[in-house]
């Protein structure tokens, strides 16, 4: 717990002096990565589906994954983003940043349309909207999922941010 307070608080404080506004027309890579002008951006303080991660909707298996990307790529194509870097670039030059489209959080959005879910050890901001989502059984809440960081988990697969 105390380790990812001090995580948390270092993303939050460690924004360079440089860090810049990014912005400009996204297209999508992943559930929850966009890019803009060459520069890869993760939502900040949310989660989403793995690409090999099945969901299930009325019992039946659900490619859930496809789903996410396309209501992300429904929200992008809505006109230009403006996201705001939270701390240092990953290894992979991937920007972490809270995101907005015509004045309107990607990041919230995402998460109360139920194709992506809260980060509560990065950021609460995002809970409510998720509560939302889950109770309309909305996106990824209409069947039964794994939460991405559990499927991660369970794969074998390290990819969680501090």
């Amino acid at each position: 717990m105390a380790r990812t307070l001090l995580a948390l608080m270092l993303a939050l404080w460690a924004i360079p002096a440089g860090a810049q506004q990014i912005s400009g027309s996204a297209s999508v890579v992943d559930s929850t990565v966009i890019e803009i002008g060459g520069h890869r951006i993760m939502l900040f303080g949310v989660d989403s589906v793995m690409r090999k991660q099945l969901c299930s909707a009325d019992g039946k298996p659900w490619q859930c994954w496809p789903a996410a990307v396309r209501d992300l790529q429904t929200l992008v194509y809505q006109g230009p983003a403006v996201c705001d870097p939270v701390g240092e670039p990953d290894v992979f030059g991937r920007v972490l940043a809270r995101c907005t489209i015509n004045g309107q959080s990607l990041n919230e959005e995402l998460v109360r349309r139920g194709y992506g879910v809260a980060r509560p050890n990065e950021t609460t901001d995002y809970v409510a909207a998720e509560a939302e989502a889950k109770e309309a059984k909305r996106g990824l809440w209409q069947g039964q999922f794994m939460r991405p960081s559990d499927f991660r988990r369970a794969a074998g697969i390290f990819v969680d941010r501090p």
